[in-house]
C-alpha cells in the first residue's frame, strides 16, 4: 500500500527565519534543517550530493520552473544541523513539490529531518500519512 503525505498550508507557509535576498535579480534563500539524531560523514556527504543532483535536475529540465543559477551551498554547521542556499531568478514552479518530496523520502529513509525551518513538517514521528 503506498502512503501519501498529507501537507497542511501551514507545512508550505515560508517562515520568518527563511533568509530572503534579493541582488541583480537573483533571489537567494536560506534554509535551516535539523535532524533528529547526529549525521555521520556519508550521510552528510549524502544530503549534500541530493541538494546538488536537485538543482541539476531542475536547472536542465525546465519542467519544474525556479530558474535556478548555481550549485546550492550547502553547510552542515554541526552533525546535527545543515542550512543550504539557493539561488533563483523566479521562485515560482513545481519545484518546490520536487524538493518537499526528496526531503522528505530523505527523512524517511536516511536520516529524521525534525525541523526544517522550525516546522515538523518532515519529522516522521510527528507526520500525517493518509493511505492510498
Amino acid at each position: 500500500m503506498d502512503t501519501k503525505k498529507i501537507y497542511t498550508e501551514d507545512d508550505l507557509m515560508v517562515r520568518k527565519l527563511t533568509d530572503f535576498k534579493r541582488e541583480n535579480g537573483v533571489i537567494s534563500h536560506t534554509h535551516m534543517v535539523e535532524f533528529g539524531r547526529p549525521l555521520n560523514e556519508t550521510e552528510q556527504q549524502l544530503f549534500q550530493s541530493m541538494l546538488v543532483g536537485f538543482y541539476y535536475t531542475i536547472r536542465f529540465s525546465h519542467q519544474f520552473g525556479g530558474e535556478f543559477v548555481d550549485e546550492p551551498d550547502v553547510e552542515f554547521i554541526t552533525p546535527q544541523q545543515a542550512r543550504y542556499t539557493f539561488r533563483q531568478t523566479s521562485l515560482s514552479g513545481e519545484w518546490k513539490d520536487l524538493l518537499f518530496g526528496i526531503l522528505a523520502n530523505f527523512s524517511y529513509e536516511i536520516a529524521p529531518i525534525a525541523l526544517y525551518d522550525k516546522n515538523p513538517v518532515f519529522d516522521p514521528k510527528r507526520t500525517r500519512v493518509a493511505m492510498t
